[in-house]
């Protein structure tokens, strides 16, 4: 657009062409701009967020492209509107180009409210438009250079990415490094959302888990194990450092930060090949920190690695706003990342090791059991049936955001039908791994741990989904160890036990400095032996303190409780405390806080809560 295009006498009656170029330069402008600030969050951050933004593999190339195409789509529909009625077209042009550049970056920023990106994005298209008909030489000279110089930084920035790749690859263990000879392998396997009272491993009256009773027979089974927070990013924080929620402060738009070592950065330090399998690409994946230490870690779609327009479209945040504007019948919904993806790609893994004799440690994160509960399509179920009608479709594909009274009793029956159909579905791919692992000679050598990050409410205490409390039916997971050379097979451990002891009990069995991490091996655990430490568990979805009942109670402010003595102690953030036989009463559902005989017991766990969170304040506590 040549300088009389843009003159505020011009502006009036703009040529088409013109504004066809102007909408060229504002695409490669937006694609330039964006394709930079994720490179360089890259750098700073160690890992671009492909999982949260669900963006392709191929997004160095897609961003900028995909942009070209969204302002060229635009372009035509200014340059038509040119033709048609000239008057104010160009102030108009200006201004819709403007504010498209400055949303598609506002929606990048973790936090920001869409209405809050919409608002300053029409202030930034305003000032564009008022900078454009004012100085239109000097902004046709910024549209043409500023993707040059972005465009060079974002080569260097990749490219930098790629050789640092290409270094680590081949960088060889240190000496000191190399583990010792026959140390075992450690796989830790992670079945996302799975509770323990909905296994029949547990006594659940429904075979869910043919294949897990199985193999406890060689493992040491956990009738109590607590996860320490009842969702995922702060309860695998917990099993990945040894430290308590309270002590990393992670959040739903925090990562884990650099402070406290991960087990994958220790073992990797000490000569194992590190690698994690991810099928909850969300708060699993590397931007969230789980990531750290983690040579090859898999966190994404297969689809991610295709080449098309909708994932193309998917790379851009404007690209995003098109494919979710959509209808349904024309957006192509990525299949969720089953247990036979992560199994079969940790397996091409292994395969691949080739003449590489280190020890590994490898991360499974299995997804199958989280809302929406659909089993796969050719998996037969067991227990239920599928959705029958547009309501019931609602019902399970919602899951995740819906409260108890918006939902029928028939519905959450046919939910709970539907997750013991995907435990069901899960339990069977996990047997098919241990049986692929015994072929290939690989699971005697193996210090296996299977367990879950946090449960799920099915109905129980007017709750559905996770995140909502601390009872039981989100706290309690299944947990096996499985000690190489089979030691120790077939073992029940009855007291309680906290997922935050995994990374010391890893150093205790393959005979490492265990006290690396806090905690205490509870692979020393016997029967009879009720520990030291009480299970800690911790939530704090809300930081402000609520009264509203209609609200669950983790919605309420911050809430913390402690497993010992054979009791579940929780606090609410009103103060207000509840006390639960964990024996007598696995539902929860006698609160013995009220009662004068429980004073004893209460105060004991009051104080043992206390003394557990004042270690935030007290550096010398472990």
């Amino acid at each position: 657009m040549d300088d009389a295009d843009m003159r505020p006498k011009a502006a009036a009656e703009p040529s088409p062409m013109g504004v066809a170029r102007l909408a060229v330069l504002f695409g490669l402008l937006t694609g330039a701009l964006e394709l930079t600030q994720w490179l360089v969050r890259n750098a700073v951050s160690g890992g671009v967020s492909l999982g949260t933004f669900q963006m392709s593999r191929h997004f160095v190339w897609m961003i900028p492209a995909s942009n070209l195409v969204i302002f060229g789509g635009l372009g035509v529909v200014l340059a038509l509107a040119v033709r048609l009625r000239p008057r104010g077209a160009g102030r108009l042009s200006l201004w819709a180009m403007g504010f498209l550049c400055g949303l598609s970056l506002l929606l990048t920023i973790p936090g920001l409210y869409g209405y809050a990106a919409v608002v300053l994005a029409a202030g930034v298209g305003t000032a564009i438009a008022r900078q454009g008909l004012a100085h239109p030489a000097r902004v046709q000279r910024a549209l043409v250079f500023v993707p040059l110089v972005l465009g060079a930084v974002a080569v260097a920035l990749h490219g930098w990415d790629r050789v640092q790749g290409v270094l680590l690859a081949r960088r060889p263990i240190p000496a000191a490094a190399a583990p010792v000879k026959n140390t075992p392998n450690v796989l830790l396997l992670v079945l996302d959302t799975v509770r323990a009272e909905s296994l029949s491993l547990y006594g659940y009256d429904r075979d869910t888990t043919p294949n897990l009773n199985r193999l406890a027979a060689r493992a040491v089974k956990f009738d109590q194990a607590r996860s320490t927070a009842p969702w995922t990013l702060p309860s695998h924080a917990s099993m990945f450092t040894g430290r308590w929620p309270h002590e990393l402060n992670v959040g739903e738009r925090k990562p884990l930060d650099r402070t406290y070592p991960t087990l994958a950065e220790y073992l990797g330090a000490h000569g194992y090949a590190t690698s994690g399998f991810i099928a909850n690409t969300f708060f699993c994946n590397a931007w969230f920190g789980l990531g750290r230490g983690f040579q090859h870690y898999d966190d994404f779609y297969e689809e991610q690695t295709a080449v098309s327009v909708e994932e193309a479209l998917r790379c851009t945040s404007l690209g995003r706003l098109a494919v979710r504007a959509l209808p349904d019948s024309f957006v192509v919904e990525r299949r969720r990342k089953d247990a036979s993806r992560v199994d079969s790609a940790f397996l091409t893994w292994l395969d691949r090791r080739g003449e590489d004799d280190r020890p590994f440690f490898a991360f499974l994160n299995f997804f199958d059991a989280h809302g929406p509960f659909y089993p796969p399509a050719d998996f037969p179920r067991r227990f239920g049936r599928p959705p029958a009608n547009p309501e019931e479709e609602a019902a399970i594909r919602e899951w995740d955001v819906r409260s108890r009274n918006s939902l029928t009793d028939a519905q959450v029956a046919l939910a709970r039908d539907a997750y013991d159909d995907c435990l069901a579905y899960l339990d069977e791919q996990i047997g098919l791994l241990f049986d692929e692992l015994d072929r290939r000679g690989v699971l005697d050598d193996t210090l296996v741990i299977l367990t879950s990050d946090h449960g799920e409410e099915l109905g129980e205490h007017d709750l559905v989904g996770h995140g909502r409390s601390l009872y039981d039916q989100e706290t309690r997971v299944p947990l096996l160890v499985f000690l190489p050379h089979g030691k120790r097979g077939g073992e029940t451990v009855g007291e309680a036990v906290s997922l935050r002891d995994l990374p010391a009990t890893v150093l205790d069995v393959l005979g490492l400095d265990a006290t690396a991490f806090p905690g205490e091996s509870i692979a020393r655990r016997g029967s009879a032996d009720p520990g030291s430490t009480p299970a800690l568990m911790e939530v704090r979805i809300k930081e402000e303190i609520s009264s509203n009942p209609a609200r669950p109670p983790a919605w309420r402010g911050p809430m913390t409780g402690v497993v010992a003595e054979g009791f579940s102690y929780i606090r609410n953030a009103d103060g207000r405390e509840e006390l639960y036989d964990v024996l007598a009463d696995p539902k929860q559902a006698r609160d013995l806080a009220p009662a004068a005989s429980s004073a004893d017991v209460l105060g004991r766990l009051r104080t043992r809560l206390q003394d557990l969170t004042a270690e935030e304040d007290d550096p010398e506590a472990e």
